[in-house]
């Protein structure tokens, strides 16, 4: 009877052995990732081996698992990411992850800090957050872990390394997106093809650019449904500094001669601005959900050829325009598309429309939860060098959706078949980039050309300006409204006193400014920006431009 409860026993125990087996391959191919100081299983790559991208594989799973401070759809974001984490797993032993939700970003870090419950890792942390959760001892001094493991976060940083330390020589966080890359981002737009109806008039002032736009909606008042249409759109992500950088201002101020800022509020160049965008609405040319519309609503109405006219981001309306027709429109021709253009208003020396800040965006930082964080430290290590910053901004390679081919030793090539999609207008973003996962995990890259060979970029698709007829147009038309900001960089810290001030002020501004281009009468736009500012006034607007203005000539003089 024992011999016979022994020998079930065994079977048993040899079926339980067999199941975890068959779990364990299971989990290499996309299952449960195994935690952080686990054995990989199944990993077909020993460790301590170097993988062709030049990265010694941990003997132990290396996590890290964040959460990205940005607000975003957590269902696309899984579906973008899952692909690579599998790749990163099973060529690097690295379970990486990212988490974010459609919520106020800085609403869930307070609540974070609150309740305790946070991640090892956190990206996209601003300076505020930084100094918030140094105050609390959440956050971790990176500098002596940079020191032992970081020479490739050194080396591509170089010199404004020192910039991103305190005044004890401590570390917060790694820098998000730094350096400079000289592409537009803002810009205003116009309907390529009813342009060329009115046999592409120039465009060199504001006053010119209505002009335009009142004639092309007077020659399309309506789309193919008999909707409305309009010169001019916003979405919600309107940038209302961005959109005064006709009239001269830079990030929203005047600068003299001595480097003395003055708010948009008390300038003549911002008031009329204020008058300028009122007329399409007093006209019944400015689309009146302008400053409520939803990206994706806003995409329909677009996509639906209710609008001539844009001020904004220029991939905007190439993802809600000629990307959409492509795919909708069987008798599409290539002229039917939006193109970016500038202008500048009477007197000002040039538009300015693109700021680059070449610190970066925000930070990436580890808590005081992360329980090997020197391993975290290698892989953001590897993200600085070329290769990682390549692998992590086009993602897969080798694949046939991948943006790139990879070779060992650094050899590298793009993609034709993709590339080729992209110039034609056809690539599907969504299709590919769930599949390469490209961009996922933008931790600790510079978003500037590559120090390899100051050409190519993290963003895949301004790798091929010249390569590309409409962007190259786009280049020539408003290169010269990208301009350098670094200077500009101010940080508004918890412990200051003007933070709430200037907080107060911004979202002033918002409600301020649309209710007084939103105005029924001149006379009401003129009534409605002056109480704007007199409000702003109130708050503290001088204390806002003075402290400005004296880190503005600070950062000049550092720079130098």
């Amino acid at each position: 009877m024992k011999r016979q409860t022994a020998t079930l026993m065994a079977i048993l125990l040899s079926a339980v052995l067999i199941l975890s087996a068959c779990s364990g391959k299971n989990t290499n191919n996309g299952g449960s990732a195994p935690q952080a100081g686990e054995e990989t299983p199944g990993n077909t790559v020993a460790a301590g081996t170097v993988n062709e991208f030049g990265w010694k594989l941990p003997a132990k799973t290396t996590k890290i698992h964040f959460y990205q401070a940005d607000q975003g759809n957590p269902d696309k974001i899984n579906k973008k990411q899952a692909a690579f984490h599998t790749y990163l797993l099973d060529k690097f032993n690295v379970d990486i992850t990212r988490s974010s939700l459609d919520v106020d970003p800085k609403e869930k870090l307070n609540l974070m800090l609150v309740s305790g419950d946070y991640p090892e890792v956190i990206a996209a942390m601003d300076d505020s957050a930084i100094s918030q959760w140094k105050a609390q001892g959440k956050i971790m001094d990176l500098a002596p872990l940079v020191d032992q493991y970081g020479p490739n976060i050194k080396k591509e940083l170089g010199a404004r390394y020192e910039s991103y330390l305190d005044e004890d020589g401590k570390l917060w966080g790694i820098p998000r997106g730094w350096g400079y890359l000289p592409i537009p981002d803002f810009t205003a737009h116009i309907r390529w093809d009813w342009y060329q109806e009115l046999g592409a008039p120039a465009i060199e002032t504001p006053e010119d650019y209505y002009n335009v736009l009142k004639q092309m909606v007077a020659k399309h008042p309506t789309n193919a449904n008999g909707e409305k249409t309009y010169a001019l759109s916003w979405n919600s992500d309107v940038n209302i500094n961005n959109a005064l950088g006709f009239w001269g201002l830079k990030d929203g101020y005047k600068e003299d001669a001595d480097h003395n800022l003055t708010h948009w509020l008390n300038t003549e160049e911002g008031k009329q601005a204020v008058l300028y965008y009122n007329r399409f609405f007093l006209d019944g040319m400015m689309d009146p959900d302008a400053f409520v519309n939803k990206f994706d609503d806003w995409r329909i109405k677009f996509s639906s050829e209710r609008i001539a006219g844009h001020i904004g981001p220029w991939w905007q309306s190439w993802n809600a325009g000629h990307e959409v027709w492509l795919k909708t429109d069987a008798d599409y021709k290539e002229d039917k598309r939006y193109v970016q253009i500038a202008f500048k208003a009477q007197g000002a020396e040039k538009a300015y429309l693109s700021p680059k800040d070449t610190h970066g965006w925000n930070y990436t930082v580890l808590t005081d939860k992360a329980q090997s964080p020197e391993e975290i430290i290698k892989f953001l290590d590897f993200m600085m060098t070329p290769v990682g910053t390549r692998l992590l901004g086009w993602g897969i390679p080798n694949i046939e959706d991948s943006y790139w081919n990879y070779e060992e030793d650094g050899k590298w090539s793009f993609n034709e078949t993709t590339k080729q999609a992209l110039l034609d207008g056809k690539l599907d973003f969504e299709k590919t980039e769930a599949a390469n996962g490209s961009n996922s995990f933008w931790l600790a890259y510079p978003q500037g050309l590559l120090s390899d060979d100051q050409k190519s970029t993290a963003w895949y698709d301004q790798n091929f300006i010249q390569d590309d007829k409409w962007k190259k147009l786009m280049h020539e038309n408003v290169g010269d409204t990208i301009y350098d900001s670094t200077e500009r960089r101010v940080s508004f810290m918890n412990d200051n006193p003007l933070t709430i001030k200037n907080q107060q002020i911004e979202e002033l501004i918002k409600t301020g400014f649309a209710k007084a281009v939103m105005s029924k009468t001149e006379a009401e736009a003129i009534k409605n920006f002056d109480e704007l500012r007199e409000k702003a006034i109130k708050i503290g607007l001088a204390d806002i431009e003075k402290y400005r203005t004296e880190q503005f000539k600070k950062n000049i003089a550092l720079l130098k």
